[in-house]
């Protein structure tokens, strides 16, 4: 056997194996297409079986970024590797630009060069391949994958450019106008002849086959199917970084089409992008709910998809997005209809905005066009609503505008569309659709884009100041040009305010352009009128309301002939439906309601349905030029005489509808018009019945935020209901009391899963005399537990009556002069007793005026009888929301008033100067009494004085120095703090004190000055403190013209006081008959001045009078801290309660209130009887106020105006002096959209545009943010609060992740370390931190002086220069190394606790928001470090959105806040725990 293997000839008789067998095409199926396969055999066929052939047909791949590529044909060929598109569209092929359009016989098929999306494959195929090859460990050099287009139809006739024919080819058997696909492109010979380079190739092809199965390729069709029921397109139709589209077709139980968006959430994306891809989707879907217009696409479903979002459109394959409609018919459009597109956008950016939606990305690539087949009657659908803005509770900046955008989402094709501040963090997004709006405006007015590029954009904004479409297209009119310019210019402050001031400048042009030829019986199709055009019967078109998701609304008038014979103009809405199916059927419902409530406080229906050149028409009354939701929106609450006026007709209205069995179905401010009588009068119109017919079983049919939330959550109302009915309208008139919608908790979560059982209410917002009745009204009204609502209308129209008759009957607050007549009278009675008691100084409330008329006279800025007597006649005559029996009252009250108060007197003045000499002060008074001044330098010590006895005197009566300064000591200080200020013994002091008051005995001007201040404690109910008696003097005495700063004639006030008072008391002034009349008792930090009780009476002691006026400022300083802020009855009612000494006369109410705020150390009081704290806050006091409600379009108010107004209000609010940006800021946190006008230096609206009210639009009043309340929730459930937040406290440490404590900011003080001491928190004083590393890296380079120069400035201007932003980001990154350290120290599940990190706020822009976001995001990884992170904000309203420095706190959801009560705090201090 071993010899035989040894033989040679036998080794040769042994078969050699056949070489293995290559495959170079690679196709699982064949193609289900015909004409795709013949593609693919037409190139197979010219393929040769040789190295380093290879072919892989119809598969797909899935990217890094999770995108699902579909793939006709990769092929390596010695020239490379190439991935090629195959498209069998036949005919003549022609472009513009990159749209192809394919003639046929008797059609034209459009598409967009598929080049760019085969390139984006190519790449992310190349992608792919590099991964394999290192996961496999080949080493080898993966080439460029080279894409192109292969257009296989055999009757091909290619017409393309030069520049659209790169990268196409034809068949290479015959001649189509392209390069052949073999000959010119695969048959090329390679691009290197090396050896080196022929081998690399050879080598790559061997592996190719590996890497291909590595990376997954397949022909599943998996991702072709969405939600079972639909199929995708193999190809997508559109696509961006972040997203792409696919068509969707599903046949069963009908054929339907839509466009499915995919959102690539790949693997191999980190935590952060792919969670930001995720809110891009989840953000477009979201902000669509509720929008119903045929200009905005809707979004149908929701879904996940192969691990991706996915939301489906509606939309058809004909569809053609905006570019490629103008490039296919644009030659065919005339300036009509280019103007009919145009306003097809700006009316469904009108209804968008009107519902605080915003696109920020408009451009063309945004835009699709459903047409015929010739191109005409186009309908425009705006898409792309990824980076969109919605504030769904209508408050109008923040967050809206202060939400990032993100333009990793937004294609590059945008680019040139989008406004050049687009970029900026916080662009106003109102300002970004304008200038969208305008420069897709541009490409339809002249058929090219605005630029290029980005940067030639940019380049013709700067040159030009904005875009003129007359630089290109000369034909464009004058009007439009300057129109698309005004909306499109560089600088944000110079374009118009909104998009319906675009939509008037283009009626105003259409008007002008039309020329009315066409008789009155002929007419326009009333879906293509235009203004100034006529519709049948004569009626011209005076302006287009709108288009919404039913019908388009035009306001019509004609020249009609009175039963009189005499001819009249009327005006009318005309309501045409949009199609002749649902849309026109849901026009006859609402004409079918409005025959049968039609008239009254509900709009009539004058003619219809009816055809109008073949569409359903309905022709109504005209509810008015506006509806009560723009005014409420322009001009805030309403008054007190227009709140009871249209809270009645609003009941009318229901009754109206109640009685016919009728249900509005979506009631609220704007459906309701503000009609005007023919005696001038208004009243308010019910309108859009185009609901009524809605199905009882459809519970979310309406508008949100006045849809019952509780419908469905008890199974004893699961269909709709009149309570639902009653919901919205008691929402409705919240708004019109407080012009904000009621708020359960924060809105993010569905009430019914709440357990509160009544809404947040705007009560600081009510008026303050009907306050009480509208909570117990709301609170009634608005009730979770419909059952525990008004049982029916009646009763309901009974308790909104009893609200005005129970203010109406309440009698005026009683001033001294009438404190004491007799409670029997009645309302009538007192309110004429009290005006003529009334003195210049008497607040309006108390003189006597019904609610009604102290609510009008407020409006007109009167809060004394003084300041009413300043109004003219004629003003109060003309005065806004107010009756005929108000303006009668004022007017009556003002002539009585006048006559006897006459003017205001004016103060006494004096010239002396304020250090003179006592001779020559006595000189200067001959013949009149002295000022204050004068009398300050009577009691001052002498000026030749030496020694320490002056000083000491100054020091005492608390006199400033000779250079002016303040005293260092507090007013009214202690002889025995004198004597330590000066180094002395007390009883020093008290000899040089009873020498000055000696000397003081001796003056008869002091001797007047005690007898005043008598004659005032007394007249005051027998105590004050000093302050009062000061502030006295100086009204009494009054100062010099042109006096010094207020604090320093304060400051001489006291002086004269003390010294008044010490001679007074002065024992050697006194003996049995004459002992001393009043008494000076110290409380605490407050001195108290009270009578000494008369020999022979029943008066109260002094301490008694200082123990109670003490009680009276504790209960004032509790008052003051509450939230919201009592009414006056509250105030009142609270003070009342403190019980009075024996023999003291009752004080009344106006010093009631006086001397509670003159004693507590933080509460004022305002002209209307109202406590509110010093402290209150610009943000607080601007809502509270409503000092910027109602300010007039292009005549706006200035800063000093708007704090002139809340000073009105609250006239000793410490607001300081704030500049232009805090109220600006201020402005926009309270809610108010007025802006900032650089030329006028004033703060304006936006623009007032008539709308009109002949259309439905959801658009609601200011909000702010209102958390749950933690005390309902624990009361529902039996719980104690405390122990509940403790509890949540407790599980936000075990389950980690972000959790924001908001609190007041006067508790802020201490609770960092309250919060440390009871938890295991790793506390972080944030700012200092910060601070500490900024000074540290200004040091190293000598410029910490520099820095706080360039701080100073940016606090100023608002604008952070460049050298101190790099100095405050390289801070930020040094604490954000601190931070890590602090976690890396503290250990495993570290749960940080951030405070005093405002400045993240102020330099958010330099990398403050950045390490507060990454931080949460940090925390909110599961396994990341820290474990968790608690941030404190101290804010005005601890129950609203958190915080920091008016920025608000993003959070997810309401786990990932909480409030620190106060009595939580309380008892942490005290037990070091939250336990009971």
């Amino acid at each position: 056997m071993a010899a035989a293997s040894r033989d040679p000839s036998r080794l040769k008789r042994i078969p050699k194996p056949a070489p293995p067998r290559v495959i170079r095409w690679f196709q699982e199926r064949p193609s289900p297409y015909p004409h795709e396969q013949e593609a693919l055999d037409h190139i197979r066929e010219l393929m040769p079986p040789a190295e380093p052939f290879r072919a892989w047909a119809t598969f797909c791949f899935t990217a890094g970024s999770g995108r699902v590529n579909e793939c006709d044909l990769l092929i390596l060929v010695p020239r490379g590797l190439f991935l090629l598109e195959l498209k069998a569209h036949s005919g003549r092929l022609v472009n513009n630009g990159g749209t192809w359009n394919f003639h046929y016989a008797d059609r034209v098929r459009t598409l967009r060069n598929p080049l760019h999306l085969t390139e984006m494959k190519a790449r992310e195929l190349k992608d792919r391949l590099v991964w394999a090859a290192k996961a496999s460990g080949s080493h080898v050099v993966i080439p460029r994958v080279e894409a192109a287009v292969f257009l296989s139809a055999r009757d091909l006739r290619s017409e393309l450019d030069e520049q659209q024919r790169i990268n196409v080819y034809g068949r290479n058997d015959r001649d189509t106008g392209l390069p052949r696909i073999w000959d010119d492109l695969l048959a090329l010979p390679p691009k290197s002849s090396s050896e080196t380079a022929r081998r690399e190739l050879f080598r790559f092809a061997q592996l190719l086959p590996d890497l291909m199965k590595k990376i997954g390729v397949s022909a599943s069709t998996a991702h072709l199917r969405f939600d079972d029921d639909w199929e995708l397109s193999k190809s997508p139709i559109d696509g961006g970084p972040t997203w792409e589209d696919r068509l969707a077709v599903r046949q069963h139980p009908i054929r339907e089409e839509g466009r499915v968006r995919i959102y690539l959430v790949g693997d191999q994306a980190d935590e952060k992008a792919r969670r930001a891809v995720e809110r891009a989707a989840e953000r477009e879907y979201q902000v669509l709910q509720g929008i119903n217009h045929r200009g905005i696409v809707q979004a149908l479903q929701f879904r996940d998809h192969r691990g991706c979002p996915a939301i489906l459109f509606r939309h058809r394959s004909s569809d053609l997005r905006l570019d490629s409609y103008l490039d296919t018919y644009g030659t065919s459009l005339s300036l009509a209809d280019r103007l009919n597109l145009v306003r097809q956008l700006a009316e469904a950016l009108r209804y968008a905005h009107d519902r605080s939606l915003y696109h920020r990305a408009l451009a063309a690539r945004s835009v699709y066009v459903s047409c015929r087949d010739d191109g005409s009657r186009p309908v425009l659908r705006v898409t792309d609503w990824q980076v969109a803005a919605r504030d769904f509770d209508t408050t109008p900046l923040s967050p809206v505008g202060r939400s990032s955008l993100h333009s990793e989402h937004v294609a590059d094709a945008a680019e040139v569309y989008l406004a050049p501040e687009f970029d900026q963090r916080y662009a106003d997004p109102g300002d970004l659709d304008l200038f969208g709006l305008g420069a897709v405006a541009y490409l339809v007015l002249t058929g090219r884009p605005p630029a290029a590029n980005r940067s030639e954009l940019l380049q013709r904004l700067r040159v030009d100041g904005g875009l003129r479409p007359q630089t290109v297209a000369d034909e464009v009119p004058d009007e439009l040009n300057d129109l698309v310019f005004s909306v499109t210019r560089a600088d944000v402050a110079d374009r118009l305010t909104s998009v319906a001031a675009f939509l008037e400048k283009l009626d105003a042009f259409e008007q002008q352009r039309t020329a009315v030829e066409q008789s009155a019986s002929a007419g326009v199709d009333p879906l293509e009128v235009l203004p100034g055009q006529q519709v049948a019967d004569g009626w011209t078109v005076e302006r287009v309301l709108g288009t919404g998701a039913t019908s388009r609304v035009l306001l019509v008038r004609a020249e009609v002939v009175t039963p009189e014979g005499e001819m009249r103009s009327e005006t009318r809405v005309l309501k045409v439906a949009l199609d002749e199916g649902a849309r026109a059927a849901r026009l006859r419902d609402e004409a079918e309601a409005l025959e049968k409530v039609g008239g009254g406080r509900v709009v009539r229906l004058i003619d219809g349905p009816r055809q109008m050149h073949g569409r359903t028409v309905l022709l109504l009354e005209y509810a008015g030029e506006r509806s009560l939701g723009e005014r409420l929106r322009s001009e805030g609450r309403l008054t007190y005489h227009e709140l009871a006026r249209f809270g009645d007709d609003l009941f009318v209205a229901l009754d109206q509808l109640a009685g016919q069995g009728v249900r509005h179905r979506d009631i609220k401010p704007d459906n309701l018009g503000l009609f005007r009588r023919a005696d001038r009068s208004w009243e308010l119109k019910l309108f859009d019945f185009s609901l009524t017919k809605a199905s009882d079983e459809n519970l979310r049919a309406g508008t949100p935020g006045y849809v019952d939330p509780f419908l469905g959550a008890d199974p004893r109302r699961s269909r709709y209901d009149d309570h639902a009915e009653w919901y919205a309208a008691a929402v409705t008139l919240h708004e019109m009391a407080s012009g904000e919608r009621p708020r359960w908790g924060d809105e993010t979560a569905n009430p019914a899963m709440r357990d509160d059982e009544v809404p947040t209410l705007a009560v600081e917002l009510f008026d303050p005399a009907l306050r009480p009745g509208l909570v117990e009204f709301f609170e009634r009204a608005l009730h979770r537990d419909a059952h525990r609502r008004f049982e029916d209308l009646r009763q309901m129209r009974e308790a909104w009556r009893k609200v005005f008759a129970t203010a109406d009957a309440t009698a005026p607050p009683s001033t001294p002069a009438t404190v004491d007549a007799s409670p029997s009278v009645s309302v009538e009675e007192a309110r004429d007793r009290a005006a003529e008691a009334a003195e210049l100084d008497t607040p309006l409330g108390a003189a006597g005026l019904s609610p009604a008329a102290e609510s009008a006279a407020h409006q007109l800025g009167a809060t004394t009888v003084g300041e009413l007597l300043e109004i003219p006649p004629h003003l109060i005559s003309r005065a806004r929301g107010t009756g005929t029996l108000v303006r009668r009252e004022l007017n009556r009250r003002h002539r009585q008033w006048r006559t006897r108060l006459g003017q205001r007197p004016e103060q006494p003045a004096s010239a002396a100067a304020p250090h003179a000499t006592a001779d020559q002060a006595g000189e200067a008074g001959a013949g009149r009494r002295l000022g204050v001044e004068e009398l300050a330098a009577l009691v001052a010590p002498e000026p030749e004085e030496r020694g320490r006895r002056p000083e000491a005197v100054r020091l005492l009566l608390g006199l400033p120095a000779a250079d002016g300064s303040p005293s260092p000591l507090a007013p009214w200080c202690t002889q025995l703090e004198v004597a330590e200020r000066l180094g002395v013994k007390q009883p020093t002091v008290s000899t040089y004190h009873r020498g000055a008051i000696e000397r003081w005995a001796a003056l008869p001007e002091l001797r007047e000055v005690c007898d005043e201040l008598v004659e005032h404690v007394r007249a005051a109910g027998g105590v004050v403190v000093v302050e009062e008696l000061a502030a006295e003097l100086r009204m009494r005495r009054g100062t010099r013209e042109g006096a010094d700063d207020p604090w320093r004639v304060a400051a001489l006030a006291s002086a004269v006081v003390r010294a008044a008072l010490d001679t007074e008391l002065w024992e050697k002034n006194k003996d049995e008959e004459n002992q001393p009349r009043l008494a000076v008792l110290r409380r605490g930090g407050r001195v108290f001045v009270a009578a000494e009780s008369l020999p022979g009476t029943d008066d109260p002691v002094p301490a008694d009078l200082a123990d109670y006026a003490q009680r009276l400022g504790e209960v004032a300083t509790r008052l003051v801290a509450a939230d919201p802020l009592p009414d006056r009855s509250a105030v009142l009612r609270n003070l009342r309660q403190v019980p009075v000494p024996e023999g003291m006369a009752p004080l009344a109410d106006t010093r009631l209130v006086a001397l509670a705020a003159a004693v507590s150390g933080n509460a004022r009081y305002s002209p209307r009887l109202e406590l509110y704290p010093k402290d209150l806050g610009l943000v607080r006091a601007l809502r509270i106020s409503q000092a910027a409600a109602g300010v007039l379009p292009g005549h706006g108010v200035s800063a000093e105006e708007l704090l002139a107004r809340i000073r009105s209000r609250f006239p000793d609010l410490e607001l300081g002096e704030p500049t232009r940006m805090e109220v600006q800021d201020a402005l926009r946190e309270a809610g108010f959209s007025l802006e900032y006008d650089p030329q006028s230096r004033r703060f304006l609206p936006p623009a007032v545009t008539l709308t009109g009210s002949g259309l439905s639009s959801l658009t609601t009043g200011r909000h702010t943010d209102v958390a749950t309340d933690l005390a309902v929730v624990a009361a529902a459930a039996g719980r104690d609060p405390v122990a509940l937040l403790a509890e949540r406290l407790g599980e936000s440490l075990r389950r980690g992740g972000f959790l924001a404590l908001t609190l007041r900011g006067r508790q802020l003080p201490g609770v960092a370390e309250l919060l440390a001491a009871a938890y295991p928190l790793t506390p972080v004083d944030l700012g200092a931190v910060f601070l500490g590393e900024l000074r540290r890296i200004a040091d190293e380079r000598g410029q910490w002086e520099a820095v706080l120069r360039s701080d100073a400035r940016f606090a100023a201007s608002g604008e952070l220069s460049r050298g101190l932003r790099s100095y405050v980001r390289a801070a930020w990154q040094r604490t954000e190394e601190r931070l890590r350290e602090r976690v890396a120290e503290a250990g495993p599940r570290t749960v940080l606790l951030l405070h005093n990190a405002g400045l993240t706020t102020r330099y958010a822009d330099a990398g403050g928001h950045a390490l507060l976001t990454g931080w949460q995001n940090a925390a909110r990884r599961s396994g990341a470090d820290p474990h968790g992170l608690w941030l404190l904000c101290p804010t005005d309203a601890p129950q609203a959105a958190p915080r920091l420095d008016g920025r608000i706190v993003e959070v997810l959801g309401d786990h990932e806040r909480a409030v620190l009560r106060e009595d939580f705090l309380s008892r942490l201090a005290e037990n070091g725990s939250a336990a009971a």
